[in-house]
C-alpha cells in the first residue's frame, strides 16, 4: 500500500501534467512549545502569472497539517477537473473544503489582471 505522501506527489503530478495546473506541494515544519513536538504543516500552492511583474507568482491554495486533508484537497481537484461529481463522503472535510474553495476563489480574482480573461 502507497503512503499517502506518495498518493499526494502522484496527484501532484498528474494535475501537472494532464491539466497544466502548475502545482507547488511543500512541507514545513516548526517546534510547538504548547505541545512539547514538532509540528508539520502542508501548503499547496499554485503558480499565477503577474501581468504587471511579468513572471509567476505563488498563490496559497489550502494550508493543513493533516495529510489526509491535503490529499482529499487534491482528490477533489482531480474530480472536478476531470468533470465528474465530487464526492461528499465526509462531512468534516466537506466543511474544510467550502472555507478553502472560498479563498480560493478571492485569491484567484485578485490574481486576474484589470480587464483580463
Amino acid at each position: 500500500m502507497q503512503s499517502i505522501s506518495s498518493k499526494i506527489k502522484k496527484l501532484q503530478q498528474a494535475l501537472n501534467q494532464h491539466f497544466g495546473q502548475r502545482l507547488l506541494y511543500n512541507k514545513q515544519q516548526w517546534y510547538s512549545d504548547d505541545q512539547d513536538r514538532p509540528i508539520t504543516s502542508y501548503v499547496l500552492k499554485k503558480a499565477v502569472w503577474d501581468e504587471e511583474k511579468q513572471r509567476n507568482r505563488n498563490i496559497e491554495l489550502f494550508k493543513s497539517t493533516s495529510e489526509i486533508q491535503m490529499l482529499l484537497y487534491l482528490r477533489d481537484m482531480w474530480y472536478e477537473l476531470n468533470g465528474w461529481e465530487v464526492p461528499k463522503d465526509n462531512q468534516v472535510w466537506n466543511e474544510v473544503k467550502q472555507k478553502y474553495t472560498e479563498k480560493e476563489n478571492s485569491v484567484l480574482q485578485s490574481a486576474k489582471p484589470a480587464g483580463g480573461e
